[in-house]
């Protein structure tokens, strides 16, 4: 980088908020981590090729080891593979800085930048490029656990460290591999994780399963299949999580809808809208919420204010309950 921009400083990502600074032309990132084999790869392969409707650029470590079908692919040049649902993949190579560069300066731009950090490195490293290089804010550090072997990783006396410091780094925490462990190992890992994570919310997840919704900053409800619709596998599709609109009329003090992200419990694992604040923090706003990370900001000019006064909440099934959502935004 030689002396364009020194390499962004490294604060804990637990510290940080979304609004650290306007968001207007800003690039979210999001940072997958996890130690070695908690399936990374397969999340970033099934995000490539999902029908999500987002522009992602992909930053990943290694080429070779995602393994994108060829039906998918539109342009491979270099260091970059364009897919033919608008999305790139993008190898890191030797600077991540050198990389972020190479997809911000992509026509169109894209609506959400996803980092795949090592299997060793510290998610906070990775974050803070995400939260301080110009172009990005960091939306969320999702970090991977593999049921079967994470107790027993962090017991290690040459890794154990890091991965109990990747694991407090996270804003969500994914047990990957549950389907490989007997009921009651999985409940002993859920618990060690929820412990270990400090707060954090824990959720499952097996290949296959992949809710774009939770991984990206989306401002839609999950749709779900109706009863009457067939899942594939075996039996009814059972929800890994649930949505629920909220809806609130006229300005609200800014200070009560602050408190209420704060308090909302840790079931409630992201939110996105916009509402209008009384006041001299008056006008309208962005509201965001990942995992333990929230923020407020003005929307930028031109922003399309149609939906003004709803709020798209993403939560674990049975704990959204819009009645107690929307009176802590208002009492």
């Amino acid at each position: 980088m030689g002396n364009r921009l020194r390499r962004p400083q490294v604060p804990d990502p637990r510290r940080l908020t979304m609004g650290a600074h306007a968001s207007k032309g800003l690039v979210p990132v999001t940072v997958i981590a996890g130690y070695l084999g908690a399936g990374k790869t397969t999340l970033i392969n099934e995000l490539l090729a999902h029908d999500h409707g987002r522009r992602l650029a992909v930053l990943v470590n290694d080429f070779g080891a995602v393994n994108i079908d060829a039906v998918l692919i539109a342009d491979h040049d270099g260091q970059t593979i364009s897919l033919k649902n608008g999305c790139v993949c993008c190898s890191i190579a030797d600077e991540l800085g050198d990389a972020l560069d190479r997809v911000l300066a992509l026509e169109p731009a894209p609506d959400q930048i996803v980092i795949e950090a090592s299997g060793v490195a510290d998610p906070a490293n990775v974050a803070a490029y995400g939260q301080g290089w110009p172009g990005c804010r960091l939306d969320a550090v999702v970090v991977l656990a593999d049921a079967e072997t994470v107790q027993a990783k962090s017991r290690d006396q040459f890794v154990g460290e890091l991965v109990v410091r990747q694991l407090r780094r996270a804003d969500i925490v994914m047990a990957t591999k549950c389907d490989l462990v007997t009921e009651a190992e999985r409940e002993a890992a859920l618990a060690w994780l929820a412990e270990t994570a400090a707060g954090a919310p824990i959720l499952t997840r097996r290949a296959g399963q992949l809710e774009p919704e939770l991984l990206l900053e989306t401002a839609q409800p999950i749709e779900r299949p109706s009863p009457q619709q067939p899942h594939p596998g075996n039996g009814p599709a059972e929800p890994a999580f649930d949505s629920a609109v909220v809806e609130v009329n006229g300005t609200l003090d800014r200070d009560r809808v602050e408190a209420a992200l704060r308090d909302w419990p840790d079931s409630v694992l992201r939110v996105k809208g916009t509402l209008r604040f009384n006041g001299a923090v008056g006008g309208l706003h962005i509201v965001q919420r990942v995992g333990r990370r929230w923020s407020i900001e003005p929307a930028p000019d031109g922003f399309n204010s149609s939906h003004t006064g709803k709020l798209v909440v993403i939560g674990l099934p049975g704990t959204l309950h819009r009645r107690y959502l929307a009176s802590s935004l208002l009492n």
